[in-house]
C-alpha cells in the first residue's frame, strides 16, 4: 500500500511539473503526453503519420537497437527459465503495440532494458563454458557479434549526427543575419522534423511559421523574408545555402571499410524582394 501511495504521489508531481512546462512553452494548457494518448489511441489517427507491417518492431526495430543482444536476448530465455516470467510480459507488451499502425521504436524501448537481462544471460553462459567443446566456438562467434555490433554502432553514431540538417540550417541562417530587422522565417515540415525545435528559435527580429499545406507555387505570393524547405528552387527566391544530411553508407575498397554519403536535404532561402537579404554574403547553393 505503501509503494502504491508512493507512485500515485510521484505521478501526479510529475504530472504537475510538465503540464506547468510545458503549459508555459506552448501558451495554452497542455498535458503532452495525454494529447499523444488521445491522438493515437482513442482517436486511432496515428496511421496519418505513417505506418509499418504488424511484424516491424520485431524484424526491423528491435534488431537494429539490441544488434547483437536480440538473438542473445532469445538465447537466455531458453537457457535459464528464471528469466521467462519478466521477459514475457515485455514481449506481449511490444505485440500489443504491433497491433497500431503507426510505429515508432521509442513506443516500445522500455522494453529493451528486460531483453538486455536476457541477453546478458546467455552472454554470461557462453562465458562460463568458453572453455568447453563446442562452446568455445559459440563463445569467439559472441565476441565477433560483439565487434560487428560496436562497429554498426560507431557508423549508425555519425550517421545519426549527420541526420539533423534542419537545426544546422536554422543556426547557420542565425547567425549570418544578425541585423536588427524584423524577418519572418517559414519552417516546411521536413526541416521541422530534422533538428528544428522551439529550443533553436530567437527571440525578436525573428518571427517563425510552420505553417503547412503550403504549395511551392504559393510561396512567392507570401511576405516571407527566408524559407527553410526541402525544395533547391523556389520561384520569388534566391537560393542562399543547402545543408547536407545523411543519405546512404557506401561499401568502399580501404579504411574504413564504410563511408557516409551525405547530399543536401535542407536549402535556405531569401526573399529576392528584399534588398536586406541579397546584400549579405551567401555561400550559394550547390
Amino acid at each position: 500500500m505503501e509503494a502504491i501511495k508512493c507512485c500515485i504521489s510521484t505521478a501526479l508531481l510529475c504530472i504537475g511539473f510538465t503540464v506547468l512546462v510545458d503549459s508555459i512553452m506552448w501558451q495554452r494548457i497542455l498535458w503532452p503526453e495525454f494529447e499523444v494518448f488521445w491522438f493515437n489511441s482513442v482517436l486511432n489517427r496515428s496511421s496519418e503519420w505513417g505506418t509499418h507491417s504488424i511484424h516491424w518492431y520485431f524484424t526491423s526495430a528491435l534488431p537494429r537497437s539490441m544488434l547483437v543482444a536480440y538473438p542473445l536476448c532469445l538465447v537466455g530465455a531458453l537457457l535459464d527459465r528464471r528469466i521467462v516470467p519478466y521477459v514475457l510480459p515485455v514481449t506481449l507488451f511490444v505485440v500489443l503495440y504491433s497491433k497500431l499502425p503507426h510505429k515508432e521504436l521509442r513506443f516500445i524501448i522500455a522494453a529493451v532494458p528486460m531483453l538486455n537481462v536476457s541477453a546478458s544471460l546467455a552472454a554470461n553462459r557462453l562465458y562460463n563454458n568458453r572453455k568447453k567443446s563446442g562452446w568455445n566456438f559459440l563463445y569467439v562467434l559472441m565476441l565477433g557479434a560483439f565487434l560487428a555490433s560496436l562497429g554498426y554502432s560507431a557508423v549508425s553514431f555519425m550517421a545519426s549526427y549527420s541526420n539533423y540538417p534542419g537545426g544546422h540550417a536554422l543556426k547557420a541562417l542565425h547567425e549570418a543575419d544578425s541585423s536588427m530587422k524584423e524577418k519572418v522565417l517559414h519552417i516546411d515540415v521536413l526541416t521541422a522534423m530534422s533538428g528544428v525545435s522551439r529550443f533553436c528559435e530567437n527571440e525578436y527580429p525573428w518571427r517563425y511559421s510552420k505553417e503547412e499545406d503550403i504549395s511551392i507555387e504559393e510561396y512567392q505570393n507570401r511576405n516571407f523574408t527566408y524559407l527553410l524547405n526541402e525544395h533547391r528552387y523556389v520561384s520569388g527566391y534566391k537560393c542562399l545555402f543547402g545543408v547536407d544530411g545523411f543519405s546512404r553508407a557506401r561499401i568502399q575498397p580501404r579504411f574504413p571499410p564504410l563511408s557516409l554519403v551525405k547530399v543536401p536535404k535542407v536549402f535556405a532561402h531569401g526573399n529576392t524582394g528584399d534588398p536586406g537579404v541579397l546584400s549579405l554574403d551567401w555561400p550559394g547553393c550547390p
